[in-house]
């Protein structure tokens, strides 16, 4: 019960001391999670049992959320929480399944480009999975993995070739590529296609086994829970399947995409919200020393908006400027994106509060996060 004494500093100091046990119980009862994860996902691997069981998961949220109301917790906290515990335990179950796959057992893969960040999260993903992996890459950088300096002379010692090159250089090699008609796969993982287009269809024309791929996550991850992988058909439905297969012990979403449709949905996907966010962050940037003054006394929102665009600005300005340069519909989506934010500026600036609220509800209606779950 409230009271309107203060406390001792004898009593603050057991409140305190008993904070680190309920902290402690709370770390315990986590790895003791973890432990279940883990016999969970060794009988999912014996069983042959998918990773992700999405009715269990909601039961499980639902109830957590539900027993957080009824003692006074908000049940967004609960959601949170939970949806991050389950997110690690798939991590973890994916990791152990991965590493009992042997998918690439006895197989030799390439990585061009091995040493960049991704080319090094596609290197250790293959040889989670049992490939024996080598990196071509002039970059100056340390590598667990055998680096070979002249890949085209050996490129037929590969069942695997995967181009992790950037965007702009990345054409240049497939074309390479279509010339040696290496025996194994071939597969880049550029964030576009357009610009590597005449290159994967020389490689089709040249009777490679060829597609192209897009994981749609940083080379950050570890599980692949909730995260997807793009898989583009370029005329080799073989050699496309034979890309899925290899990430079918993942948890992830697998996704088919012509090549044109994969770069209309990424100049929204990836140039649209790359794009808000740079501005967002520059037109911060600009407001010189308020920015200090806006951390103390911002809003969830400012502060969640925040935290994404300083992810974004961290990240690669060359890599994110080819993403926009090297996307033909670009100038579409900037020129509705423009439209747009000049209507809702006008609204304000004439006092439209009509158009304001339309627009506002129109888009809650389309993409509100609860009506596109089904909730």
């Amino acid at each position: 019960m409230a009271s309107d004494r203060t406390l001792t500093p004898d009593e603050l100091l057991r409140l305190r001391e008993r904070l680190d046990e309920i902290d402690d119980g709370i770390i315990d009862l986590i790895a003791e999670r973890q432990d279940i994860v883990t016999t969970i996902g060794e009988h999912k691997l014996k069983t042959g049992v998918a990773l992700r069981h999405f009715e269990r998961e909601r039961e499980v949220i639902d109830r957590g959320v539900q027993r957080a109301e009824s003692l006074g917790v908000s049940g967004r906290v609960a959601r949170e929480i939970l949806e991050t515990l389950i997110h690690h335990s798939l991590g973890k179950q994916e990791t152990h399944k991965l590493a009992h796959s042997e998918h690439g057992q006895g197989k030799q893969a390439l990585v061009i480009g091995g040493l960049g960040r991704m080319g090094v999260w596609m290197s250790r993903y293959l040889d989670m999975v049992g490939y024996h992996v080598d990196v071509a890459d002039p970059a100056e950088a340390e590598s667990p993995f055998d680096r070979i300096e002249n890949w085209e002379a050996v490129i037929d010692n590969y069942d695997l070739v995967v181009v992790a090159v950037p965007l702009r250089p990345s054409n240049a090699i497939l074309h390479r590529l279509a010339e040696l008609k290496p025996r194994g796969l071939v597969f880049d993982i550029g964030s576009l296609k357009s610009p590597m287009q005449g290159g994967l269809e020389a490689l089709a024309a040249a009777g490679c086994r060829v597609c192209s791929v897009h994981p749609m996550f940083g080379p950050n991850e570890i599980g692949l829970s909730g995260r997807h992988i793009l898989f583009v058909d370029v005329g080799d439905a073989e050699a496309l399947a034979e890309a899925r297969a290899l990430f079918a012990h993942t948890a992830a979403e697998c996704v088919d995409l012509s090549l044109q449709e994969h770069d209309e949905v990424m100049a929204w996907v990836l140039g649209l919200s790359h794009l808000v966010n740079i501005a967002f962050a520059s037109a911060l940037a600009e407001s010189g020393e308020a920015v200090p003054l806006l951390r103390r006394i911002s809003s969830s929102t400012f502060n969640a908006q925040l935290k994404v665009a300083a992810q974004v600005v961290s990240e690669n300005p060359h890599l994110y400027y080819e993403i926009q340069q090297g996307n033909a519909m670009t100038g579409v989506v900037v020129d509705h994106f423009r439209r747009v934010l000049d209507d809702l500026a006008r609204a304000v600036r004439v006092g439209d509060e009509i158009t304001w609220t339309k627009s506002m509800e129109n888009a809650n209606r389309r993409i509100s996060t609860k009506r596109a779950n089904g909730g």
